[in-house]
């Protein structure tokens, strides 16, 4: 057999190496999961805090009694027909966990398998053997007499998931608990922070010295 053919297979190989395009992962923004910043430098313990609810962004803050920020995250209101209300509050109930005597399951008492998931939309009576167990809220600060509270709960960024509270991701969620008390202010509304937004941060101009660009509106 000729030599030429049996380097053939050999520059084909090198050819194809020298001639193929690396490819680069693109990152994918990730438009669903909650955010949330705290502020490390935020006070320890409890004190003169007030909470502020936008239901335009779907965000809250954790202010201090000067109004600095501490804490911003991602949070999700009442579907359509559940509204979450908005208005002047004071938390009314401090709770590491509370469960919903509204909305739970029905689950076998023994096992805790749950029977039936949806135990508000089930007709008839209890499934016999099963016990009602409500839905977990850890973190619970109840802000309305008719069961409306701040707790952890899942969601999508962005979208209305609670039939009226505001559902919250666990960890800062804890942070703005141990923060409040049993009295502290919260205020849901439906337009922006006054206070600049941790997650949201206005653009930073370019093209001139920090000291000559234009404060954010």
């Amino acid at each position: 057999m000729s030599v030429r053919f049996l380097l053939l297979p050999v520059a084909l190989s090198f050819l194809s190496a020298c001639t193929s395009v690396p490819t680069t992962p693109v990152a994918v923004e990730d438009t669903t999961s909650a955010r949330w910043k705290i502020n490390e430098s935020a006070p320890a313990g409890s004190g003169q805090v007030r909470i502020d609810i936008s239901l335009a962004s779907s965000t809250a803050q954790l202010l201090a009694k000067d109004g600095a920020v501490l804490a911003e995250m991602d949070v999700s209101p009442g579907l359509p027909g559940h509204e979450t209300p908005a208005g002047n509050f004071r938390v009314k109930e401090k709770l590491p966990l509370k469960r919903s005597n509204l909305y739970g399951q029905y689950v076998r008492q023994d096992s805790r398998e749950v029977v039936v998931a949806r135990a508000w939309e089930h007709k008839g009576p209890r499934p016999e053997g099963t016990v009602y167990q409500g839905i977990a809220m850890p973190f619970w600060l109840r802000v309305t007499d008719d069961g409306v509270g701040i707790h952890v709960g899942g969601f999508n960024r962005g979208q209305p998931s609670s039939h009226g509270c505001v559902r919250c991701p666990e960890e800062p969620q804890q942070f703005f608990w141990e923060k409040c008390r049993v009295g502290t202010p919260v205020h849901i509304h439906h337009g922006e922070h006054p206070a600049p937004s941790l997650l949201n941060p206005p653009p930073v101009l370019t093209g001139q010295p920090p000291e000559q660009q234009a404060p954010p509106a």
